[in-house]
């Protein structure tokens, strides 16, 4: 075969000489090269780089709106938060508070004999303790708006029902005092419990011999002892209550006259018998006197408890 400028089954340029195409590998020199066309040469296509497409660009105000709504999600989330947070601690706080006054209003009577409450406990003029007289006890209030005082005396709790306090308790006899304060919105304080024991001892009875003459000599128990005990108390004796009145008792020679200064007055007379055994009981019209010396020469007595001077 003649040289052969080109292949003639691919066309691929050949060297001179060569006897197998350099791309195709046919055989240039095979008698069957007759029967091929020789064929223009193909050229490569040529390479065409493709270009992978990245993401969408997003303009400016794009990312700004989207910042703007992420931060105001986020702010919404905190603001929320924030408020659960703070209602939580709010009602924590006021149920422990409750439940504190609660536990406070509800308490037992401690060592002291006194109840908690609401507002400050009444307090007594006369300490706790055993005497051998009558006593006299003022209640003080606590601080406070329209406060009203109650109290009994046979040891039950008072309520807004007891006896209302006004003026000093007199004390004759063995007596636990219960006091309760009450203002005028129904606030009310613990229970002030006070006991006292009243032994009054009792005097004994004085008795001239009896004579061995004859009967009309014999003295009578009551008379020796009224005449001794009226040794004591002849004279006058005034007491005055918190608001200034004043009552004067004036005994002798066996009658008793009060008046109050010149206002109003009145006229007894003792029955001249004094219970035997009760240390100063007396009668007086139709009412019972307690009239207490002890001690003696101290210019004061106790009349039914209340606490009278000697008026010169």
């Amino acid at each position: 075969m003649k040289d052969s400028e080109f292949c003639p089954k691919c066309g691929a340029k050949l060297e001179p000489g060569e006897p197998f195409c350099g791309n195709c590998g046919f055989d240039t020199e095979s008698t069957d090269n007759a029967m091929l066309v020789p064929q223009d040469p193909i050229q490569p296509a040529p390479m065409v780089s493709a270009q992978i497409p990245g993401p969408p660009k997003t303009s400016s105000s794009g990312s700004q709106k989207t910042a703007i709504i992420i931060l105001s999600v986020l702010l919404g989330v905190v603001v929320l938060i924030s408020g659960v947070t703070f209602l939580w601690f709010s009602l924590g706080s006021r149920l422990i508070s409750n439940s504190t006054n609660t536990a406070a209003n509800h308490s037992t009577q401690g060592s002291t004999g006194e109840k908690q409450g609401t507002i400050e406990l009444p307090s007594y003029s006369l300490n706790e303790g055993s005497y051998t007289s009558s006593q006299k006890v003022e209640i003080n209030k606590p601080a406070g708006e329209e406060i009203v005082v109650y109290f009994t005396i046979d040891g039950s709790d008072p309520t807004d029902k007891s006896s209302r306090y006004d003026s000093a308790i007199v004390l004759s006899t063995t007596t636990t005092l219960k006091s309760i304060a009450i203002d005028k919105n129904g606030n009310t304080s613990g229970i002030k419990t006070g006991s006292y024991t009243i032994t009054i001892p009792q005097q004994a009875t004085t008795q001239q011999p009896a004579a061995t003459t004859t009967p009309a000599a014999t003295v009578e128990p009551e008379v020796s002892e009224w005449q001794q005990f009226e040794n004591n108390i002849s004279g006058t004796w005034q007491w005055t209550d918190g608001s200034g009145f004043t009552l004067y008792y004036q005994f002798s020679n066996g009658m008793l006259l009060v008046t109050d200064g010149g206002s109003d007055y009145y006229y007894d007379y003792y029955s001249s018998t004094v219970t035997t055994g009760t240390n100063g009981t007396v009668y007086t019209g139709g009412d019972q006197l307690y009239i207490d010396c002890n001690p003696l020469g101290d210019n004061a007595i106790y009349i039914n408890g209340y606490l009278c001077t000697y008026a010169p």
